[in-house]
């Protein structure tokens, strides 16, 4: 389960307003047949991933090529009607408890009480009203069901969880070298695609005045995955100044709207899913309305704690993971408990 988890977080908030989601599927012999995500929204679930690739493993019969991999619903007619009975030797690890509601496709829940693995094994309940009772459901399909409730299982569902309740998750994102400066290019490859991967999902990315006139960035979805590339957020600067240079390389992207906001209460900041990239500074100026905190930390320096001593009582570590030389750090921030 914790490879699960691992895995979910190598992917959280690109599947919002859906939560982060991993699913691993074993073989009778507890030999791992697959490990997938649900990687982004309106696309199949982790468990359809999950038993797509584990079906390829124990079936003679390849699944069909012409089955797009993103189609939600095709995926789970054919692995609903044409199981054969491969899984029900198999054990389901999953960090979320399997859906049990009717929306774009029917139920994970169903798909496995037609598939009948030998047991299911879930980190987290499910918590959002409408989609509860998966758990109930397999156990009375004869399906021996073990739930384990880490913790480490409901930390992913964190910025589902702002989300859903609040309306609106915000993300404060920071790339800073272990010295703790932040300034010039600093990511790399795998944790600069991590971020354009982001701007495909969010609605709003908000940056400072000063960073739009000093750094000049374009804030495109250039090295983004395909996948996260069909929309890119629009740009909101939060800058004093009212007048600024329409010439900076950020207005020249096609196909999304730059706002140049001169108060805190003029941000989109109330609703969606919205990302701030910036410093300290700027981080201080929108504390009170920030869900989490992701720091990138390029080991390119001398050691030094990613965070000011100012600013960690705020925050409560959640998860760390490695992105090449990089550090990827989630916190949750104090102020905010959806």
């Amino acid at each position: 389960m914790h490879a699960c988890v691992k895995r979910a977080w190598e992917v959280q908030t690109l599947a919002l307003p859906n939560p982060s989601v991993a699913c691993m599927v074993l073989d009778q012999n507890f030999q791992l047949l697959s490990l997938q995500t649900h990687v982004k929204a309106h696309t199949p679930h982790a468990e359809v991933h999950a038993l797509r690739e584990a079906f390829n493993a124990l079936s003679p019969t390849p699944f069909p090529k012409d089955i797009d991999p993103l189609d939600k619903k095709a995926n789970y007619n054919f692995l609903a009607h044409n199981h054969n009975d491969l899984f029900e030797g198999c054990t389901i690890l999953v960090t979320l408890e399997p859906c049990n509601h009717f929306g774009k496709t029917p139920p994970c829940a169903a798909l496995l009480c037609a598939l009948k693995p030998k047991r299911v094994v879930v980190g987290a309940r499910e918590q959002h009203l409408q989609a509860m009772g998966g758990l109930k459901r397999l156990q009375e399909a004869g399906i021996e069901v073990m739930v384990l409730d880490l913790p480490a299982c409901y930390d992913l569902l964190y910025p589902f969880k702002c989300l859903s309740t609040k309306g609106v998750f915000n993300l404060f994102k920071i790339a800073t070298r272990l010295d703790g400066n932040y300034q010039g290019k600093i990511s790399g490859d795998k944790s600069l695609a991590f971020t354009h991967n982001q701007r495909g999902v969010a609605q709003t990315l908000i940056i400072s005045g000063q960073s739009a006139r000093t750094d000049r960035p374009l804030l495109d979805h250039r090295f983004a995955d395909p996948l996260y590339q069909e929309r890119l957020c629009d740009v909101a600067i939060l800058s004093r100044n009212p007048i600024i240079d329409r010439t900076l390389p950020l207005f020249s992207v096609p196909g999304r709207e730059v706002h140049l906001c001169t108060r805190v209460q003029d941000l989109p900041l109330h609703i969606s899913f919205n990302i701030i990239e910036g410093g300290w500074h700027l981080l201080a100026s929108l504390q009170d309305h920030i869900d989490m905190l992701l720091t990138h930390t390029n080991a390119s320096l001398e050691p030094h704690h990613p965070i000011p001593h100012h600013a960690q009582a705020h925050f409560t570590p959640r998860h760390a993971q490695i992105l090449d030389h990089d550090l990827l750090t989630w916190h949750s921030c104090g102020s905010t408990n959806p």
